[in-house]
């Protein structure tokens, strides 16, 4: 049971489901199951997110071609989301979403990922990158926003990383960009978890005291070909953190 000290925040890609599917209302029914204070949706439409709460996107230009429901990132929180911004240039066009919420541990940062695959804009889209080169340029921009945040405000990454942590097929230098990106934080969902090894993670500043997954299968009906994930995060001594710091990994399957 959640505590009044604790935010659970989780995040899952849902493959572009059409909200009048039923493949999309079994998506909206778990997503709103899991009860989150918090929820980072990749990959989304506003009408699978769960009734109520505020919402912001990474906006409709991620190189694809622009559709009126389609968002590569999602942030839906139970508390209004102020200082709301984004990614526009680059590979993190459209990826990117970010903005402060308070939950039951105080203020924090949310920001909204969805990294790159290894072949986005190779032979589809732009069709000018090579292989991985968007997926770096991303880590660049990211690592950069990073950095100027005010390091008081606890910060919690979360969405599509499109990497397995720690690496599994992924070069080293690209698990090691990732590393070096996200040397402040932990990633809680890295490792040998229930339902994984994850490509979808949060990551924070904050002490994980539970964490939960599910798959993307429900009974006769593949909901996604992403597992999903919630964690319950508090202020807590770091000493008593379930999770792996990137920095002592080097370190799957990549989604467009």
């Amino acid at each position: 049971m959640q505590s009044d000290s604790e935010v659970t925040v989780a995040t899952w890609n849902t493959a572009w489901a059409t909200t009048g599917s039923r493949r999309g209302q079994l998506i909206r029914r778990r997503m709103a199951d899991v009860d989150a204070d918090v929820l980072v949706v990749t990959e989304g439409r506003r009408g699978l997110l769960p009734e109520g709460g505020h919402v912001a996107d990474g906006g409709d230009d991620w190189g694809y071609g622009r559709e009126r429901e389609r968002r590569k990132v999602l942030v839906w929180s139970r508390q209004p989301l102020v200082d709301i911004d984004r990614l526009t240039i680059g590979a993190g066009s459209g990826r990117l979403g970010t903005a402060l919420t308070t939950t039951p541990v105080g203020q924090i940062r949310v920001v909204a990922v969805c990294i790159p695959w290894s072949h986005a804009h190779v032979s589809t889209g732009r069709g000018d990158a090579t292989v991985w080169s968007e997926h770096l340029e991303y880590l660049d921009h990211l690592d950069t926003l990073l950095a100027g945040f005010d390091g008081d405000v606890p910060i919690v990454i979360a969405g599509d990383f499109n990497q397995r942590v720690p690496r599994v097929r992924q070069p080293v230098r690209v698990a090691s960009r990732l590393g070096e990106v996200m040397d402040r934080w932990t990633v809680h969902t890295a490792g040998d978890v229930e339902h994984g090894p994850l490509i979808d993670h949060v990551a924070s500043d904050l002490t994980c005291t539970g964490l939960r997954t599910w798959p993307g299968q429900s009974a006769d009906v593949r909901l996604s070909d992403h597992s999903g994930v919630v964690c319950t995060l508090a202020r807590a001594p770091r000493s008593a953190e379930r999770g792996v710091s990137y920095t002592r990994l080097v370190g799957g399957r990549e989604h467009e």
